[in-house]
Parts: structure tokens; sequence; C-alpha cells
């Protein structure tokens, strides 16, 4: 019987999740950014020369609307990002962070470093090299099944 590849990947998803929450109280972060909040912030730091807009976010995290608009409304509420006019288009806000929200990120990034030297301890890099090339033929067929199931 072949390994449940789909358990595992969600088994250690949920020991980074604890590790990463456990961290994140110890730095008196009382509610830290879920996964998506971080992507975005990530996003948004990574791309801080461009003007990046919801639309942007939606493409390249590959979420709906809905949901990008979601979690964009939350992080509002909570200080991490703000929307500004574009003087172009009335119509677009581009999505900037705030310092509450670039003091998080700063904060939690070291976090994310010590976590990921922990994964990789006792890894080869020709381990690690396997470990990426498989992730990346699994998101091809998840993919390519996907496109033909549409």
């Amino acid at each position: 019987m072949k390994p449940n590849v789909i358990e595992e990947i969600k088994n250690l998803e949920v020991q980074i999740g604890k590790r990463l929450f456990k961290e994140a109280k110890l730095l008196d972060i009382k509610k830290p950014p879920s996964p998506l909040q971080g992507k975005v912030l990530k996003y948004i730091l990574d791309h801080k020369e461009e003007k990046i807009c919801q639309r942007d976010l939606e493409e390249h995290l590959n979420v709906s609307k809905a949901t990008i608009s979601e979690v964009l409304v939350a992080m509002e509420k909570s200080e991490l990002i703000k929307r500004v006019s574009v003087p172009e288009d009335a119509r677009i806000k581009r999505i900037v962070l705030t310092n509450t929200s670039l003091t998080r990120f700063q904060e939690l990034e070291k976090n994310f470093q010590t976590i990921n030297e922990e994964l990789l301890h006792n890894i080869s890099d020709h381990e690690l090299a396997c470990f990426f090339n498989i992730l990346r033929k699994m998101e091809e067929n998840m993919i390519m099944r996907g496109e033909k199931n549409v």
C-alpha cells in the first residue's frame, strides 16, 4: 500500500502551525496572522517597490476575489494593512503595510527562519533538492489533473 501523502503533508502542516502559534505567544502577539494573512504580508513586503492591489494578491496566491477580500478586511481591522487610493484610477486601492504589521512580520520572520532551520536539521542538500523536485512534480500533477476536470 502506498503511503498517504495528503495525510503526511497535513500532519506536518499541523505541527508547523502549532509551533508557529507557540512562538507567536512567546512574542506576546495575541492574535497572530493566519497563514493566508502571512502570505499576503510576505508578498507585499517582497514587492514593496510595486503598487500591489487586490487583484495581484488574488492571482499570486491563487485565491478567489471573495476570499482575498475577506482576508484584507480582517487585516484592515487588525491594522496590518491599509488601502490607499491610486491617483491614476480611483477604483483601484493600493495595499500597503502598516508599521504594526512591519514590526510583527519582522518578529515572526525570525521565528520562521528558526523553525525552517529545525525542519532542515540532518537533511542533506541532495535530499532537500529531491524533496523540492518531488513537491514541484506533485504540484504540476494537481494543476494538470485540475485542468482536465474543468
